[in-house]
């Protein structure tokens, strides 16, 4: 059952103030760069570093892509996307705990230049250097804050050609962006909220974690906050019943249904009301799965599901983002798919 409106209405209502959960850092940290990097017009096939990587080339320059590194498309998630994309080949991830790429298999793909967008600190850094060097491959790495997205947007398309293209996608994601820090200094942005995550629900991002940033970014407070810890992490229902948040994200139709059967989960006031989100998750997550430029419509729509103004706007805002991020026009039927207020 979908939180209603009125519902939603009255938790803002009665929801406590608090100070706005986002800190507003607008510093652009310039891309890092190892090797030497090609002029954009001899940049032709591009491998990305993981699935962040996969959704910046994706939207920018699908047509110099060598494929996907590890995103899973199934069918499902693969109608939404034109056949080009959908037939793209997956040849592994280079970043990460998680990276299946051999070095040989690498240098076979005769890429011009690898390119990852995530964390810039020093264990990706060194990475990267220790890959481009062994590889002889430059490698270009972006800052993948949510809040950097028209900054990531614009320094790749100048980096690799597709200098108007990520224009206009920086400046979809940029009102986005703007919006949504303006709707984080008004009241009613006092919202706590658990991300609930896995088949549990029993997994979330802690405050100031990519997965989360979506939400943050609208002033919505986390109620999971370790200090110097900005990952994900596993809590127990206990926990759940002491923060009684005001509102339950899920992006996830498995754990949409264990919060509703399961009978541990109906002593969180916010599931046994229903103000639980729904985010369909397709054809990429909203929240993160992958924590990517597909977060700009987690942030959309969360903010169209709490200030009527960008809710009578969202669907020309979600048409707008598939042709200009996924390269298709949403039939009336997708868009209905997409927006759907819990799983089928």
């Amino acid at each position: 059952m979908p939180i209603s409106r009125r519902v939603l209405l009255q938790a803002l209502a009665t929801a406590p103030l608090f100070p706005t959960a986002f800190c507003r850092a607008e510093t652009s940290a310039p891309p890092f760069q190892v090797g030497h990097l090609p002029a954009p017009q001899r940049i032709r096939r591009i491998v990305s570093a993981g699935p962040p990587a996969d959704l910046l080339l994706m939207a920018l320059v699908p047509e110099k892509m060598v494929g996907f590194s590890s995103l899973d498309l199934g069918q499902e998630a693969a109608s939404f996307l034109p056949e080009a994309l959908r037939k793209m080949p997956k040849y592994g991830r280079l970043a990460g705990r998680a990276s299946s790429l051999s070095l040989e298999r690498l240098v076979a793909l005769r890429p011009d230049l690898i390119v990852d967008t995530g964390n810039m600190d020093a264990s990706w850094i060194s990475a990267a250097r220790r890959i481009s060097t062994q590889t002889q491959i430059p490698w270009l790495l972006f800052d993948g804050r949510l809040i950097q997205s028209p900054h990531q947007l614009l320094n790749a398309g100048a980096l690799l050609g597709a200098a108007p293209r990520a224009q206009r996608q920086a400046a979809l994601a940029q009102r986005f962006i703007d919006q949504a820090q303006a709707f984080a200094d008004t009241p009613a942005a006092a919202i706590r909220f658990y991300a609930a995550r896995g088949p549990r629900g029993l997994e979330t991002g802690l405050k100031g974690s990519i997965h989360t940033e979506a939400a943050e970014l609208l002033g919505l407070r986390n109620v999971v906050e370790m200090p110097g810890r900005h990952g994900l992490t596993t809590v127990s229902l206990e926990n759940l019943l002491a923060w009684q948040p005001d509102i339950v994200l899920v992006q996830d139709a498995v754990t949409y249904q264990t919060l509703l059967s399961d009978p541990a989960w109906q002593g969180v006031e916010a599931v046994a009301q229903r103000r639980i989100l729904f985010l369909s998750g397709l054809p990429f997550g909203w929240l993160d799965a992958p924590p990517g430029l597909n977060r700009l419509l987690g942030l959309r729509r969360l903010h169209a599901w709490l200030d009527p103004a960008v809710r009578s706007a969202f669907r020309q805002d979600m048409h707008d983002y598939s042709e200009l991020f996924w390269h298709t026009t949403l039939s009336a039927a997708q868009y209905q798919q997409l927006t759907r207020t819990a799983p089928l």
